[in-house]
């Protein structure tokens, strides 16, 4: 049985690939003078932006179900990505709404005109992005190998590399702190 933990890792990655298809579409209209592929681009946006709206809203249930249950989760890196993910909900929802109202203002037989084009396709730009980066604040939460701290194997092997001691070899491959030694007990 699905619960909102498992709908929300399902849809999250849409509106990361629907935003960045999107531009795509919407370049090739506008490289290709396509009223038609421009349009296509807008209902693409549409798409997008309705299926963000589950997508933001089973962000909660998500939470509810790993906060307090899993050793191997991050939970300092929820509330940034819930922080995040509601600003990119809302620039998401605000180009789905223009996106819906170019495809009542410019139907048949109007075109689409270019200018209104390329502000979509900064707009998309910035929401690509935006949602980009709510999406790896979200990998943080379970993922250890994008955040920024160390893994844990890599710490161990950088705590003994770093302890303080400088060990440095000379040209045979012994170590200097190693022939000090030996020295020290031939004298013994």
């Amino acid at each position: 049985m699905m619960n909102g933990a498992h709908l929300h890792l399902i849809l999250n990655h849409i509106p990361i690939i629907g935003s960045l298809f999107s531009i795509f579409i919407l370049i090739i209209g506008i490289i290709k003078k396509s009223d038609d592929v421009k349009k296509v681009c807008m209902l693409v946006i549409i798409f997008t932006a309705l299926l963000t709206i589950p997508v933001y809203l089973s962000g909660e249930k998500a939470q509810e179900k790993i906060e307090g249950n899993y050793d191997d989760v991050a939970e300092d890196m929820i509330e940034p990505h819930e922080d995040f993910a509601l600003y990119s909900f809302i620039a998401m929802d605000i180009v789905g709404a223009m996106a819906l109202i170019s495809m009542f203002l410019f139907r048949k037989p109007k075109l689409l005109p270019n200018s209104f084009a390329f502000l979509m396709l900064a707009l998309l730009i910035i929401v690509n992005g935006m949602m980009a980066y709510t999406g790896n604040l979200g990998g943080r939460i379970h993922h250890p190998e994008i955040r920024e701290d160390k893994l844990p194997w890599e710490s161990s092997i950088n705590n003994n590399n770093n302890s303080g001691e400088s060990v440095t070899k000379d040209k045979s491959g012994k170590n200097e702190d190693d022939e000090s030694s030996e020295n020290e007990s031939d004298n013994d």
